[in-house]
């Protein structure tokens, strides 16, 4: 009789201790068979303990068992006792799964007392929103300002990520013509990338303070006044007005510009 009393506590502890050690499978939705991704928890280990609070970390395979892309989803993680109370809670989260695939991702988690078993609560639900694809954009020379349908998307080079179907790509530099493209991107298309040779200008730009932008042939700056030849016709500004000049890459066989200076200590070109 000794002998049974102090084995049958032992059952009981290996039998909790491999309950524990199991993988949690769990799905969402959790019930029927529209099932869209399935969670494998493997055991959590406990990492700290203050206060009666537990904290735990571990990791879970996540599978998209749909037949289309899920770009994200997240779920909070409920811990639960044996009574199916809650006593703590985690989070799982996914980014841009494709169908059939699968992928590891940590879990952390915390509980007040022992949990018995977990269920899934969506915080952020999977949408049809296409997945994007990165794309790696470039241009020659780099700093140029970037657009994606007319947006605007910062500076070359630049990691863009594009959803797909039919874009417009911008780019713009001072002293070089605007360029554009067209981009069509494909559903679960490998990244890319884009590659723009700006067109130096050969014409030169002057910039106004109210943001104009006027384009001809500088003659001549003055602490006065700046004189510009716009398409033949001779334009007097005044220097206060400008804000700034930009001198285009002439066409002439020296090489050089036509511009003439004249500069004091003070002024600024």
């Amino acid at each position: 009789m000794k002998r049974t009393k102090i084995w049958v506590p032992a059952l009981l502890l290996w039998a909790v201790a491999s309950a524990l050690a199991a993988d949690t499978v769990l799905t969402w939705p959790a019930k029927g068979t529209d099932a869209l991704l399935r969670f494998t928890v493997g055991k959590l280990r406990q990492v700290n303990s203050t206060s009666g609070q537990t904290d735990y970390l571990g990791e879970a395979l996540a599978e998209n068992v749909s037949t289309k892309t899920i770009p994200s989803a997240s779920f909070y993680l409920y811990l639960l006792d044996k009574n199916g109370k809650r006593v703590g809670e985690g989070y799982l989260e996914i980014t841009n799964l494709a169908a059939g695939q699968r992928a590891k991702i940590p879990v952390s988690a915390h509980a007040m007392g022992s949990f018995a078993s977990m269920e899934l609560q969506p915080q952020h639900l999977p949408s049809d929103e296409p997945m994007k694809v990165k794309m790696h954009i470039s241009s020659v020379p780099s700093g140029a300002g970037l657009k994606l349908d007319s947006q605007d998307a910062g500076v070359t080079p630049q990691v863009l990520p594009v959803a797909p179907g039919k874009h417009v790509l911008e780019f713009s530099k001072e002293g070089y013509a605007t360029g554009s493209t067209p981009v069509e991107i494909t559903e679960n298309a490998m990244p890319g990338s884009v590659d723009l040779e700006l067109t130096a200008l050969t014409l030169d730009t002057v910039v106004l303070r109210n943001g104009t932008v006027m384009l001809g042939n500088v003659t001549s700056v003055t602490e006065t006044g700046v004189n510009i030849n716009i398409k033949g016709k001779a334009t007097k500004l005044d220097r206060s007005r400008v804000a700034r000049i930009v001198l285009g890459q002439r066409r002439s066989s020296a090489g050089t510009s036509t511009m003439t200076a004249k500069k004091t200590p003070n002024s600024k070109p």
